[in-house]
């Protein structure tokens, strides 16, 4: 874990409120999918954290939705602009030798660490399908989706892909086309709960990507605390440390 200034390397508004933001600089240790990076927002007390989407020659990218003051200034900051930035941090995604099929299922910004995966299984021979879930067309991120997979979108009103819930169409294609070697989810609190329903159903491993809220994105504070499952019962968890990204049959799920 360092901390480092990192300069804007460009920003491009994706579509609606999301956005696709590129940062220039490096780590020692280089990141692993499934893990995240710390940003301090101009004089903001806490810091913001932001699953990697990508990373390649000392850029991180990053995805993003304004949803409150930190990813407002940071939509309207300028290539050049730089920020401190905490990380790699958290534990990512595990690819195993004997994984040939994968299926991946996203929604919003839970897409961000399924990108940066999807290069890793890429490079590793894994075939992939790419599940992506969104409320409507204007809310997909076409830009920012892996070349070279199999891309299945759904849509809660139906105007584009399928029509319906993510889940369902991951179920749908497992009853048609028969069991991934792997399930991966990011994305919603419910989504990551029906791919746990899924992995149960059908005897599939899965991993998820978790996204409690981060105070101090470290370990120290205890704020994103989620309950996983022990020998004698369940105890706290910290997801920007023992997580984000978690075995479901792991998660005591609420």
């Amino acid at each position: 874990m360092e901390a480092k200034d990192f300069r804007i390397a460009g920003i491009t508004r994706l579509t609606g409120q999301l956005y696709s933001m590129k940062l220039e600089g490096s780590f020692a240790r280089p990141p692993v999918p499934g893990q995240f990076i710390h940003i301090k927002v101009d004089n903001l007390f806490l810091r913001r954290p932001f699953s990697i989407a990508s990373h390649k020659d000392n850029i991180f990218t990053i995805l993003f939705k304004v949803v409150g003051e930190g990813t407002n200034l940071l939509s309207r900051a300028k290539e050049g602009d730089k920020f401190n930035v905490i990380g790699p941090l958290g534990k990512g995604f595990q690819v195993k030798k004997e994984w040939k099929n994968a299926f991946l299922a996203g929604g919003g910004t839970g897409i961000a660490p399924l990108v940066f995966l999807t290069e890793t299984l890429l490079k590793n021979g894994v075939s992939v399908a790419f599940f992506y879930g969104a409320r409507n067309r204007e809310e997909i991120a076409f830009d920012v989706l892996p070349f070279g997979v199999n891309c299945i979108f759904t849509t809660e009103d139906g105007s584009y892909g399928q029509k319906g819930l993510l889940n369902a169409a991951v179920e749908t294609c497992i009853k048609k086309d028969g069991k991934p070697d792997v399930l991966f989810s990011g994305g919603p609190y419910g989504l990551l709960k029906e791919i746990n329903r899924l992995s149960e159903k059908y005897g599939i491993p899965a991993f998820v990507s978790m996204e409690n809220r981060m105070a101090c994105g470290t370990g120290l504070c205890y704020t994103c605390v989620t309950k996983i499952k022990t020998d004698t019962g369940w105890e706290y968890k910290r997801v920007c440390m023992e997580g984000p990204v978690f075995n479901t049959n792991k998660i005591k799920w609420e």
